[in-house]
């Protein structure tokens, strides 16, 4: 998992740097392309289809899904703090949790609203909108409303993914969204696209790379280790996109970011921990 965070560290990064002049969905579309590529050779070497052969009808939601909260994660990073965008994306967990309580009947106990109360008080903290921080914040609104939906369909993926997981290889449920960005991205933004120079070639590789690498080490953690101790390893993933943000772009996160940041974490670790104590 410690490696698994990194590579989505560093691709976060490049991600940032190539979104300084190309679109985002040009940028997911780099990553889409590689990650079929990865996909695929893995698949085949487990002699696994690539389609699946059961459960299309949601393989094809979790793609689309998937797709969305991808370009909205990418869109984000390109156009917010690297350390806001990451705060409010990590986020998603309590959403996972709202949206099972309805669709998956797992009943969310007072401990975990208050859970999901402290993490939404963050995201707050770190969006500072209008509405309650009067001219405070300095984040374009569009933009941390992009980086909430981003949680927002992360979690109706998660919640799919933990359907078909009973039923479908996992790098099989991994590249239904890849194969969806492939396919609706040059469809729905391609006239936009530029050119990449050799500079930016080298920074898209990299996002399709890393990107894909973290999701294949991640799996690979999540299968070897309980889910509560490697969902805290993952939240190193914030100081790491503070420290770069700040090296990089001279991005400085002010004091409502740093709290903010405490209250997802807590909320978020707290009621992981206390459903996984419930099971």
């Amino acid at each position: 998992m410690l490696v698994a965070t990194a590579c989505y560290s560093f691709g976060t990064l490049f991600i940032k740097l190539a979104g300084a002049r190309l679109p985002p969905m040009e940028i997911l579309f780099a990553r889409s392309v590689v990650g079929f590529a990865y996909c695929t050779i893995l698949l085949r070497r487990e002699g696994a289809g690539i389609l699946g052969e059961r459960k299309r009808g949601f393989l094809l939601l979790r793609g689309l899904l998937g797709f969305g909260a991808l370009f909205c994660t990418f869109y984000a990073y390109v156009h917010l703090p690297l350390a806001d965008a990451t705060v409010i994306f990590f986020a998603h967990p309590v959403f996972v949790a709202i949206f099972a309580s309805f669709l998956l009947k797992e009943y969310l106990e007072a401990k975990g609203i208050l859970c999901v109360v402290a993490t939404i008080a963050g995201v707050l903290l770190v969006a500072k909108p209008s509405f309650l921080f009067g001219n405070a914040s300095v984040l374009d609104p569009f933009a941390v409303m992009v980086a909430s939906m981003a949680a927002v369909l992360s979690a109706f993926a998660i919640i799919t993914v933990r359907f078909l997981s009973k039923h479908v290889h996992p790098l099989t449920i991994i590249i239904y969204p890849t194969l969806t960005a492939g396919v609706l991205g040059p469809i729905l933004d391609a006239r936009n696209w530029l050119m990449p120079d050799t500079t930016e070639l080298v920074f898209l590789l990299a996002v399709g790379l890393l990107m894909n690498m973290g999701q294949h080490f991640m799996t690979v953690a999540y299968r070897e280790e309980r889910a509560a101790v490697i969902s805290a390893i993952g939240y190193l993933e914030i100081p790491l996109a503070a420290v770069f943000g700040a090296v990089f772009f001279s991005e400085t996160p002010d004091q409502w970011t740093y709290a903010g940041a405490t209250l997802v974490v807590l909320g978020t670790l707290t009621l992981g921990m206390a459903q996984k104590r419930k099971e």
